[in-house]
């Protein structure tokens, strides 16, 4: 499945094909340095692990959760992934992302953060995101409130633990009501 995000920016599965791509954008430490699941230094051997995860979550699911983000020649700048909710919990998703750090600054993320919910919203029939982030993650932060996510925890003391040290975190969530 392809959708359009802008005239330059659309979401498609995420390929084989897509693992150079993949490797090469996530060897810059600023763009993994906020996440959890994002090893640092990054090997194409971990794209191709995890493009293989994300195509048992679809055959297991029966839809994509997780879309490349690609550029108008359709080369993989980045990924979303809007995760399904646990037992009890059908109703809320998360959400997390990450984008090459070239094309930070141009309002893409914004963009595409707007679709998925969207999405979410209509298709998935979610009616709570969530999006935890590390507190010094600003530009995370800036996109989600863009998007109309509200802090709900401003203040999650030693949250995370990456690279040795410790982060308080954050926690964002987006409700729609009925």
């Amino acid at each position: 499945m392809c959708f359009a995000i802008t005239p330059e920016i659309h979401l498609s599965a995420i390929t084989v094909a897509d693992s150079a791509d993949i490797t090469e954008h996530l060897q810059y430490h600023e763009v993994s340095r906020y996440t959890l699941l994002i090893p640092y230094p990054y090997t194409l051997e971990m794209a191709h692990d995890w493009i293989a995860c994300i195509a048992d979550d679809v055959q297991r699911n029966g839809r994509e959760t997780i879309w490349a983000i690609r550029e108008s020649a359709g080369r993989m700048i980045g990924a979303i992934e809007l995760q399904a909710g646990s037992a009890g919990k059908q109703h809320v998703s998360e959400i997390g992302y990450w984008l090459a750090k070239p094309f930070w600054g141009r309002g893409i993320m914004t963009a595409v953060v707007k679709s998925v919910v969207e999405r979410g919203f209509r298709e998935f029939g979610v009616r709570r995101i969530t999006a935890p982030i590390f507190a010094p993650n600003t530009g995370s932060g800036r996109v989600l409130e863009k998007n109309g996510f509200l802090v709900e925890a401003s203040l999650m003391r030693l949250a995370y633990h990456r690279d040795g040290q410790f982060y308080d975190g954050k926690l964002y969530a987006l409700v729609r009501d009925e």
